[in-house]
């Protein structure tokens, strides 16, 4: 699992300990040595690790452990996160090396706390998560999930987690028969788990699933991989992760629970959960309901950006328009994801007249904002390549996948289509980093 690695004197043991807390309560997984040495695990660890925080102070600015780590974190590009411990001059090395990061200090009034939340946003960066959402159903949501994010896990080899945030579990039934979706739900190694504490957690503990009335709020430890995930490339060639967490028709329940408080309590949970997966991930998409419910609430508050897709006529206009309006009046500024919007099932040879107009901004006063600026460049074509067939037990997940299963005409510019949108996509995710 990345982490943040912190490099320290033994000496600062206190101040260690302290920025770990921060970091604890801000969801950021790290690691450190207590005793400040090397060795193979430290090495391992800093290897691993998504970011390098020194801890600066007197005593570490003297130290050849910590030196060590900082040319090694240097020469292999990991962002240097300095927070200052006390107050000595800085040596020459430091000033040049270090002193150009330095934001925050221990002596500075809320410092920790931004300091913290500075680490939390590089976190949060180096997994981004996506909700593909649409207020209006039948846009294709849960094909782009399934075919624009395969394709860039295929493309990439790195490690994407599907999760399945609509009660009718069509992308779960995707890549398995609906028999092994409800076995899945009945062991909690489901999306519930992303929730309340389950049977996965506490062994013959009720399920949160069984009880409409009533929500588990005690926080819980997220669920290893291992348990809870399905993974989807099964072939012996497959590089990296492509997972999925199946959906279940129980997470209706959240739209009936009154107690608001509770409510809350478990949406904290989901995030900090969420949170602690962006540590083992690349890359998280939720594929959601087509409703504004809690459960949009919980995909907009986790969400780095939002990936809207619409047909080319009036009707999908609108369900773009209520869930711009949902994004601005019902999530903070600071946790705000950005909108992103792609025109699926269009015209192969010829651009309609509608989406010519709303890529010169005709439908911009429609759609409630600029809807040409969030227009992706790509779109993806109408195609029986698209359709989506029923899996049987002998089919394996990843032969649902366009990018690695197909046959008949059309398949390579469709392929391409897929391609070109997932590289637009992490484009626009890396400039906003």
């Amino acid at each position: 699992m990345s982490h943040a690695h912190i490099t320290h004197n033994p000496v600062d043991l206190d101040a260690l300990l302290q920025v770990h807390e921060a970091l604890r309560m801000a969801g950021v997984p790290d690691w450190y040595d207590p005793d400040g040495g090397t060795g193979s695990e430290v090495d391992t660890r800093l290897a691993e690790a998504f970011c390098l925080i020194v801890l600066v102070s007197k005593d570490s600015m003297r130290s050849r452990t910590v030196r060590r780590d900082i040319e090694t974190a240097r020469a292999r590009g990991l962002p240097i996160f300095p927070f200052r411990v006390d107050d000595t001059r800085f040596t020459s090395y430091f000033k040049t090396v270090i002193v150009p990061h330095l934001r925050h200090a221990l002596s500075d009034e809320g410092g920790l706390s931004r300091f913290a939340q500075d680490i939390k946003q590089r976190f949060k960066h180096r997994c981004p998560v996506i909700s593909v959402m649409n207020l209006k159903g039948g846009v294709g949501k849960t094909t782009v999930s399934a075919q624009v994010f395969g394709t860039w896990q295929a493309r990439t080899g790195g490690r994407i987690l599907l999760i399945d945030f609509d009660p009718q579990y069509n992308l779960t039934q995707t890549f398995f028969p609906t028999d092994h979706a409800d076995a899945s739900s009945a062991l909690d190694r489901s999306v519930i788990s992303l929730f309340e504490r389950s049977r996965l957690r506490e062994s013959g503990a009720p399920s949160p699933a069984e009880d409409w009335t009533s929500l588990q709020t005690k926080p819980f430890n997220a669920i290893t991989r291992e348990r809870l995930m399905h993974p989807l490339l099964t072939m012996p060639e497959a590089r990296g992760w492509l997972d999925l967490v199946t959906g279940q028709f129980e997470i209706s329940k959240y739209a009936f629970v009154q107690n608001a408080d509770d409510l809350d309590a478990v949406k904290t949970n989901f995030l900090r959960v969420i949170d602690t997966y962006r540590g083992l991930y690349d890359l998280i998409i939720f594929d959601t309901n087509p409703n504004a419910t809690f459960l949009t609430r919980c995909a907009l508050e986790a969400a780095d950006r939002v990936l809207a897709p619409i047909h080319p006529d009036i009707y999908s206009l609108r369900g773009i328009r209520l869930l711009n309006r949902v994004i601005h009046e019902q999530v903070s500024e600071a946790a705000r994801p950005e909108l992103s919007v792609l025109f699926n099932a269009v015209t192969r040879s010829e651009q309609s007249t509608f989406e010519a107009d709303a890529r010169t901004g005709v439908h911009n006063q429609i759609a409630g904002f600029d809807l040409d600026q969030a227009l992706l460049k790509a779109a993806l074509p109408r195609s029986r390549h698209m359709a989506v067939r029923a899996p049987t037990e002998e089919t394996p997940p990843w032969k649902s996948l366009l990018v690695h299963h197909g046959r008949g005409g059309g398949l390579k510019p469709m392929r391409e289509s897929l391609k070109n949108i997932s590289l637009e996509l992490e484009e626009l995710i890396t400039q906003s980093i």
